[in-house]
């Protein structure tokens, strides 16, 4: 999955990430619709929406009697659940490689890139033993904090800054960032995970010996759009919805 989604994205590695954004958030849109599509009863729901529009207007059409108001009120009540009924196939089948697209998308559009001026946090967490302070120092980035020792818990935290979009401290088996250009993945952690857990976190890093695992705290990015300081995820719900109705218009779905 990472593979097709460096593919996908690697016409737009030089250019702002936003535009790698935006465009995953339009392909998406437009193949959920073609999805749904495919899945739906496309002539069941076509024939449920002018009933429920019927019903509507009959209800309009009624008001003097108040008995064909109810009747045609519980009519479109059941009409609506009927509906519901027809979109929760396609829905359950979109979900899936939403959130598998979502997860890619956080782990390479989510976080500011490792360097002087964006400061992080890191916590390390060992298997048995705290092993004795050297006197390395990290290869990329520098640690700007004392490291703070939990020894109960056999943990170690520290602040730090990246050097070219790294962090990377061997003595800790501390491996964070990333050295690829726009809309590569930004490793932030590293647990053990199988390979269910791999699709929906693939900002994990590689457990490096002796330690259970490294999590960092990194500072979230923001995307200015309409004057606003938009969340990745803000850009990918409304862009692929804007390419969605695109779609289901171009393709003429009925949803």
């Amino acid at each position: 999955m990472n593979t097709l989604f460096d593919i996908l994205l690697f016409p737009f590695r030089s250019l702002d990430p936003l535009w790698g954004l935006m465009w995953i958030s339009a392909l998406s849109g437009i193949m959920m619709i073609l999805v749904f599509k495919k899945t739906s009863n496309q002539q069941a729901i076509s024939k449920l929406r002018r009933k429920m529009g019927s019903r509507a207007l009959g209800m309009l059409l009624f008001l003097e009697s108040p008995l064909t108001v109810i009747k045609l009120a519980f009519s479109l009540i059941t009409d609506n659940f009927v509906y519901l009924w027809h979109l929760l196939k396609p829905m359950l089948i979109i979900t899936i490689p939403f959130l598998v697209t979502a997860a890619q998308l956080d782990a390479r559009y989510s976080r500011e890139p490792l360097d002087a001026g964006h400061r992080a946090t890191v916590t390390v967490l060992w298997k048995d033993s705290i092993p004795s302070a050297g006197t390395a120092s990290p290869e990329y980035g520098v640690v700007i904090s004392p490291v703070v020792t939990i020894p109960d818990s056999l943990e170690q935290s520290f602040s730090f800054t990246g050097t070219g979009g790294l962090f990377v401290f061997s003595e800790m088996g501390i491996r964070l960032g990333t050295a690829g250009q726009s809309g590569s993945i930004m490793v932030r952690g590293a647990e053990k995970s199988g390979i269910i857990q791999s699709l929906f976190r693939p900002w994990n890093g590689v457990l490096e010996h002796g330690t259970a695992g490294v999590r960092s705290t990194i500072q979230e990015t923001r995307y200015n759009i309409f004057g606003g300081r938009w969340s990745w995820f803000a850009v990918f719900l409304v862009f692929s919805s804007v390419w969605a109705i695109i779609g289901a218009v171009v393709f003429k779905v009925k949803v």
